[in-house]
């Protein structure tokens, strides 16, 4: 096999740029159900950012939010967060089959709009984590930083 012997099983590397602490107004491009490099799944919403307190992740730029499938981690509660956020509805409205729709071929949250809150934080075992909460467009940037700042504190 020479060189480019696997080519024809090699994947496009999107990479991404990752959430940095602050506070957000974004638009969804995507929503992805994938595969890591370490065999996990994950999901992956990808955004435009249309307001931003951070000047790393400046307005007219993307970023993307991953959460990993991974056993004593609320990965689970923040994606129906995120779900229940964007898609205005209650949290016993989101099962399975509403996160199915969500990364489907259709994307059918493209162009949604949410507000974004996101602070660094150092985990159990002391890691350093970005904390997202997710939350509605009816928030004004001036409230979303209010809650932020409370959210850091």
């Amino acid at each position: 096999m020479g060189v480019f012997g696997g080519i024809k099983e090699a994947k496009f590397s999107e990479g991404g740029v990752y959430v940095k602490q602050g506070v957000y107004k974004l638009r969804v491009t995507a929503c992805k159900q994938i595969v890591t490099r370490k065999k996990q799944d994950a999901f992956v919403a990808e955004f435009l950012i249309l307001e931003s307190s951070n000047p790393e992740r400046p307005v007219g730029s993307t970023m993307s939010w991953m959460v990993i499938a991974q056993p004593d981690t609320p990965w689970l509660g923040n994606i129906k967060q995120f779900l229940q956020t964007v898609l205005d509805t209650t949290e016993d409205q989101i099962d399975e089959s509403v996160c199915d729709f969500a990364v489907s071929a259709e994307n059918p949250l493209k162009d949604k709009e949410v507000r974004l809150s996101a602070i660094d934080i150092k985990t159990k075992k002391n890691a350093d984590f970005t904390k997202c909460k997710y939350l509605p467009l009816s928030m004004s940037a001036a409230e979303a930083a209010g809650l932020h700042q409370k959210d850091a504190s």
